[in-house]
């Protein structure tokens, strides 16, 4: 992708589809290892309209929230934040009782999503991967 000083509507037009895709596969990850009895809910949505999708006239795009319930009762939420972030690849935030959790895409742009999870003092930072996220759901 060209650097920010020579983008096309084109080229924002294919890393919005492509942040999508990654939510959408983060997603599937999550379901595939949520334990029995879990159940998700893509009801709700984010609108991204982000800074670069307004210049470039790119239209609004409609961004699905993850739910997450055990017995009836909301657990977690996936929410996209954002694309464009400082020394990230996006940013998507679970939140559950147990706080906030920020998950940032490091890898580079168009290469395999490398999920990484910071918690709200982003001193350290933990791959997202099924323990951590069983452990995100233990004591909810």
């Amino acid at each position: 992708m060209p650097n920010e000083n020579t983008l096309s509507k084109t080229d924002i037009e294919k890393k919005v589809e492509d942040w999508e895709t990654r939510i959408q596969s983060l997603y599937a990850s999550v379901k595939d290892w949520l334990p029995s009895g879990y159940t998700v809910k893509e009801q709700s949505e984010v609108t991204m309209f982000e800074e670069l999708m307004q210049q470039y006239d790119v239209p609004p795009k409609q961004l699905k929230v993850l739910d997450i319930y055990n017995a009836n009762r909301i657990i977690a939420t996936f929410k996209p934040i954002g694309l464009w972030v400082i020394g990230a690849n996006g940013r998507v935030d679970v939140l559950s009782k147990k706080g906030a959790i920020l998950l940032v895409d490091k890898a580079e742009k168009f290469q395999t999503p490398n999920w990484l999870s910071y918690t709200k003092d982003k001193s350290e930072s933990t791959p997202f991967d099924k323990e951590y996220f069983l452990n995100i759901l233990a004591g909810c």
